[in-house]
């Protein structure tokens, strides 16, 4: 059964043709991908001949998702993050905005549906934490722009296009300041509505609480198991307080098994450390990839080559 979509606004598909040209610089190759979000195609430079992502969006919408994303991919490229897209482009045309990205290679979701034994669709323990490890660093370098991403899951990591090891996350059309204009964290709304896709929210969507920068580590960890053991428990689940009730019942330590069986010790460790931390709280992030890397070490697992590396992986061949 498929993940129940996350909860975004309706967008109007801005439906772009083979060998059309945007701004006088771009040209449209092909479609790469349609949603909830809109449409991406990839399109090539006209000057250099370079290929990137564009996005696009009608300037009608009420919900104006692509300013956030122009936005922050701006902001993450002055703060020299490392874990992200490059921002090459943004302007208005017609009647729609658009923005033009670097591209992104396969997504997590896809890589996990394609392992050497497909019936379990998850990564070898060392791939999985080596990727998470590298998941933390991205989250911490978004919410040092002030930014919480609020919708998390394996479909919004990929691999780079150019390098299989490094991993960029990206989609920040739920993304929501947490800082003031001061540098200080918000005050919480008395209510806030559900954000982000129902497997992977954390706790605070399914009893209507303000997000943090903990609730975007939360959704990482549930995420992080699936990788390693293939499934989360509730997947079949599609009721917002039966998940949100299975989720509170996996934190009692007679029900860990059902959440954390084929997963580290440390990964119980990190769900009882994220339980502790509040809202205005800064998380440790370190504490969070020295548990991973621990347990990198007490299984004596190497990080490299990852999964989709071997041969008998590529053979499966995830994206044309």
């Amino acid at each position: 059964m498929a993940t129940p979509p996350a909860a975004a606004p309706h967008i109007a598909i801005v439906y772009l043709q083979p060998n059309e040209e945007v701004a006088g610089r771009w040209t449209v190759l092909r479609k790469l991908g349609e949603g909830g979000f809109g449409a991406v195609y990839m399109v090539k430079d006209n000057t250099t001949g370079n290929e990137y992502a564009l996005k696009s969006e009608r300037t009608v919408e009420i919900t104006r998702v692509l300013k956030m994303e122009v936005y922050v991919l701006a902001a993450l490229k002055k703060a020299k993050a490392t874990h992200f897209c490059d921002l090459i482009d943004s302007g208005h045309i017609k009647d729609y905005n658009f923005m033009v990205m670097s591209l992104v290679g396969s997504t997590l979701h896809d890589l996990r549906k394609k392992p050497l034994e497909s019936s379990k669709q998850k990564f070898s323990l060392g791939t999985a934490l080596s990727v998470g490890i590298k998941c933390v660093e991205a989250i911490e370098e978004l919410h040092n722009i002030g930014f919480l991403h609020r919708d998390l899951k394996p479909g919004n990591f990929a691999t780079d296009k150019k390098d299989v090891r490094k991993i960029v996350m990206f989609d920040f059309g739920m993304a929501r300041r947490y800082v003031d204009s001061k540098g200080g964290v918000r005050k919480p709304r008395w209510a806030a509505g559900f954000r982000g896709t129902l497997r992977y929210a954390p706790i605070s969507c399914h009893i209507s609480r303000e997000l943090c920068r903990k609730d975007d580590l939360e959704t990482w960890l549930y995420q992080q198991i699936e990788i390693t053991r293939g499934l989360l428990p509730w997947r079949h689940l599609e009721d917002k307080d039966e998940v949100g009730r299975f989720k509170e019942k996996c934190r009692a330590e007679e029900n860990h098994k059902e959440l954390f069986a084929g997963c580290p010790r440390e990964y119980i460790d990190i769900m009882s450390y994220l339980d502790t931390v509040r809202y205005y709280d800064t998380p440790d992030y370190r504490r969070l990839s020295e548990a991973m890397k621990q347990a990198i070490t007490a299984h004596n697992l190497q990080e490299y080559p990852y999964d989709w590396e071997k041969p008998e992986w590529q053979k499966l061949s995830v994206l044309p």
